[in-house]
């Protein structure tokens, strides 16, 4: 958040009031609170009154005008009452342009594709002093460094107003014959090699480093203001203690956002007790409000909020007067209509703001304004217990799977710019979501696709060793007409790679291991996605809809975002591989039962079956359980699961089964190894880290040495395919398959050494199953 440093005297001349460290200082920081700010540290009260600086931390960023000490102090004497500036004196607005006199700019067609646009004005009435000159640095370089993205949209230059000649030019220079002496320097110097030398070419010469030509402020006289927006001349731009006339100048490429910082500093520097002059700038082209604009100037639109609304959102009961007092105090101009048997207020917001976008940012307004400690705190009528959605459980398994294939995890905002989502891609418009009434181009449509914010960072990657491998599990946002609100967003993977032998076979095989690894089959399509090469694109195709995308992407993006190695990227829908997971897949994350998990390494179900007895035992076992003697013939370890075997059995079919099962913990692979082992046989197959079971090997618990033990039930003398059965009971046709939750109708236990099954024995071949090392415990 944005952090300021204020002379404690200024400070307190500007808001009309002095607060004692000593004994106000909690009071203050209260006070801090309807700025939207916090106390970062007190003055060090040894050094001297008019050296001591209060530091604040601004705690909201969509209100630029407080980035500053007039626009604290401003907001903090309104909110106690005072009266509000009347701006009216020096404020254009549409069809009543203020007389600019002589002062007039005039901006060079040529920089229409460079830096655009151009504003100005004049302070004048009193000298400048030592901690006005410090805060008016310090307010140009929030506005650059914050709102205007580190100069690139916007940067603001000053200078000495009394000693430049109107016209003022805006024009495009050429870098290698245009030169002047820069700030901090005392030699003539080109534009370009300001650009490679100076400290602050250095650190913002990237703005301009494309552009065969660089923007310059001079005045009629053809002495150089400044070279926009990097450094000023030490001349007309050497501002100084003592001058009496500065003209400000802001430029960059958003006009609403150039007007907005210009009617900022312009409204600080009147509540200080200056005058406001205002300048004309002439465009050959349109800028959103005409060709000439004279600033400063208000643009800004009124924002209603209806009293019920205000109310239900804030959970009390407001009367129209102190609705009224609270939007007021905020600096705000507010209307009253009746509507439909509600109160409507239209606020119109000072010139200095531009952050109403919506009804409910005006009851913020009023619940600031009000007061938070005026409202009673509510304990929650409902409980709840938090939980994490199945959707970020599930992502949260996608991004393990992705770090394993060696990428590194990214984040990224949801806005953006046309050029970001739609230009560079090379896709179409019409299904991209835009902003009705974004604060800037940069933040004016919702993401489509997360490759585009990946290319964001592959852009400015060029210097890092290759290969590169970057994702991010996020959401994405597009016009869908079959939904309500006509949009859709879902939960979205992304991924991009960028190396010399980045190719679609190597984006292919590390989607074929992600949907393995998901457990999801999968086909492809051929797909004409301009993002990517024709034929070198496939679509990946599950449940007969496709769900995502893939291939090696197209030179014409490449260049577009100035990335000059091959790349190749994929986009696939979450939510729905979420929603179509097989179903044997998801059955095994909720049927298994506590004690089936050593065996097919299946999670514990919520709720444990009921168990039966009795003779209602017994006929469940006859009718559908079904355990056979099988053969281990092959035994190997699941690399995907540091508890898993996976067997290979002979079951008498002719065909060699497969069951994976929790025994590493506790058996040696030669333990298990060859021996007649007794298998729940008609279990549904289970897929687990990427291998299917079929079935389950019966085990019993015991305890050595104060240690869990684990031994198989085996059946040494029956040959593979002999079916385990209930003492006394015949062998009977059994279905198919059974879940698992059929399986544990039953209690399996062993009894004297002897394995039993709905209380009764369990044989195989005429032999009871017996073990050698359990008296008495739990089959599992």
């Amino acid at each position: 958040m944005p952090k300021i440093e204020v002379n404690e005297n200024l400070f307190w001349n500007l808001l009309g009031k002095k607060y004692d460290w000593k004994t106000q200082t909690e009071l203050f920081e209260k006070k801090l609170t309807f700025a939207k700010a916090e106390l970062d540290e007190k003055p060090d009260e040894s050094e001297a009154a008019d050296k001591r600086v209060i530091k604040i931390e601004l705690n909201d960023t969509n209100r630029p005008d407080l980035w500053s000490t007039g626009g604290v102090t401003r907001c903090l004497r309104e909110h106690e009452g005072a009266k509000h500036s009347d701006y009216s004196k020096f404020m254009s607005c549409k069809g009543n342009l203020k007389d600019t006199g002589n002062r007039y700019a005039v901006v060079d067609p040529a920089l229409k594709d460079i830096r655009p646009y151009m504003v100005a004005f004049v302070i004048s009435g009193k000298a400048i002093d030592d901690p006005m000159l410090i805060d008016i640095m310090q307010t140009q370089e929030k506005l650059a460094w914050n709102f205007g993205r580190k100069r690139k949209s916007l940067s603001m230059g000053v200078y000495r107003a009394a000693d430049l000649k109107w016209p003022v030019h805006y024009v495009a220079a050429d870098p290698d014959k245009t030169s002047f002496i820069p700030l901090q320097d005392d030699k003539k110097q080109t534009l370009r090699e300001i650009v490679e030398n100076h400290p602050k070419g250095k650190d913002y010469g990237w703005i301009l480093k494309d552009f065969s030509k660089y923007p310059v402020l001079n005045d009629d006289s053809g002495e150089i203001m400044s070279m926009s927006p990097i450094i000023n001349s030490a001349t007309l731009g050497q501002i100084e203690v003592g001058d009496k006339e500065l003209m400000v100048e802001l430029t960059g490429d958003n006009m609403e956002n150039l007007m907005l910082a210009a009617n900022i500093v312009a409204c600080d520097f009147y509540d200080a007790g200056y005058e406001i002059l205002p300048v004309k700038v002439h465009h050959e082209y349109e800028t959103g409000f005409g060709k000439d604009v004279v600033t400063p100037y208000y643009f800004q639109q009124t924002t209603d909020a209806r009293l019920s609304a205000i109310n239900k959102k804030l959970g009390v009961k407001l009367s129209k007067e102190e609705v009224l007092k609270a939007l007021e105090c905020m600096g705000n101009k507010v209307s009253v209509t009746e509507k439909d048997g509600d109160l409507v207020f239209t606020v119109s917001p000072a010139p200095y703001r531009n952050d109403f976008l919506h009804e409910v940012d005006v009851i913020e307004d009023v619940m600031i304004g009000h007061g938070l400690d005026n409202f009673e705190p509510v304990a929650p009528s409902d409980f709840t217990i938090g939980r994490l959605l199945p959707i970020t459980l599930y992502s949260r398994k996608v991004k393990n799977i992705m770090a394993g294939l060696g990428y590194q995890e990214m984040i990224f905002n949801y806005l953006g710019s046309r050029k970001t989502y739609i230009d560079n891609m090379n896709v179409d418009e019409k299904d991209v979501i835009e902003i009705a009434n974004p604060m800037s181009e940069n933040y004016q449509f919702i993401r489509p696709s997360i490759i585009a914010s990946l290319f964001e960072a592959e852009a400015q990657s060029g210097n890092a060793v290759y290969p590169h491998k970057i994702f991010e599990v996020g959401k994405i946002a597009f016009i869908d007409p079959s939904e309500n609100t006509g949009t859709k967003t879902i939960q979205s993977l992304g991924f991009l790679a960028a190396s010399n032998n980045a190719n679609f076979n190597a984006a292919a095989s590390e989607v074929s291991t992600l949907l393995y690894y998901l457990d999801h089959k999968y086909e492809v399509v051929e797909t004409n996605d301009p993002r990517f090469i024709p034929g070198r694109q496939a679509g990946i195709m599950i449940n007969g809809k496709q769900a995502g995308i893939f291939g090696e992407i197209h030179p014409q993006v490449l260049e577009n975002w100035q990335v000059t190695v091959p790349c190749v990227a994929g986009e696939i829908d979450l939510e729905y591989l979420m929603a179509n997971e097989p179903k044997e897949h998801a059955e095994a994350k909720t049927n298994a039962p506590a004690q089936a998990v050593k065996n097919n390494a299946a999670p514990a179900k919520k709720e444990e079956p009921k168990v039966l007895s009795g003779e209602d035992a017994v006929e469940h076992f006859g009718k559908y359980i079904q355990l056979l003697v099988a053969k281990v013939t092959n035994i190997e370890t699941n690399p995907q699961g540091d508890k898993l075997y996976i067997e290979t059995l002979d079951d008498g079919s002719g065909s060699p089964r497969i069951i994976q099962s929790g025994l590493r913990p506790y058996l040696k692979e030669e333990e298990i190894l060859g021996k007649h082992v007794i298998i729940a046989a008609n279990l549904a197959p289970r897929k687990m880290k990427g291998v299917e079971s079929h079935g389950m090997l019966l085990a019993a618990d015991y305890e050595e040495d104060g240690k869990e033990k684990v031994e198989l039930l085996t059946a040494p003398w029956a040959a593979p395919g002999t079916p385990v059965i209930l003492e006394g009971q015949s062998v009977t046709e059994k279905p198919a398959k059974i879940d698992i939750d059929r399986f544990c109708k039953i209690d399996y236990r062993i009894v004297e050494k002897h394995a039993q099954a709905a209380g009764k024995n369990l044989v195989a071949d005429g032999k009871p199953i017996v073990t050698e090392k359990t008296v008495n415990g739990e089959i599992s």
